[in-house]
């Protein structure tokens, strides 16, 4: 995951939010970086949520560029999903949960997502 560097600065790292993740795990691995009502995970624990979901969806097919559709509510799995997605080199497509079922099936269909988790 490298960028090109910036000619002044020197800088050769992106900031990504998939950098901040990592910086953040490599930083406080045992600071809480979720709560999603009686849940908790550090930023180890959720990095490697993040890592395993990304693994999984390129076992799933997921390639570069393919869009995900993700239907979750504001939760843990969805806020993973953010950072997974790009992680598998996927385009995440965030559906919400109170859409109907035509909605839905419009959202994927128009942002020709190779899947859709809910």
């Amino acid at each position: 995951m490298a960028a090109p560097t910036h000619p002044r600065s020197g800088l050769d790292t992106a900031l990504t939010p998939l950098r901040f993740l990592e910086r953040a795990v490599e930083v406080h691995p045992d600071k809480t970086a979720v709560i999603d009502g009686a849940r908790r995970a550090t930023y180890r624990e959720f990095g490697d949520h993040v890592v395993a979901l990304a693994d999984a969806l390129r076992r799933s097919g997921v390639d570069r560029g393919d869009s995900v559709a993700y239907l979750a509510s504001n939760s843990m799995e969805m806020l993973a999903a953010h950072f997974a997605v790009p992680l598998a080199g996927g385009v995440l497509v965030a559906v919400n949960t109170r859409l109907a079922a035509e909605e839905i099936r419009y959202i994927c269909d128009h942002s020709r997502s190779v899947l859709l988790i809910g």
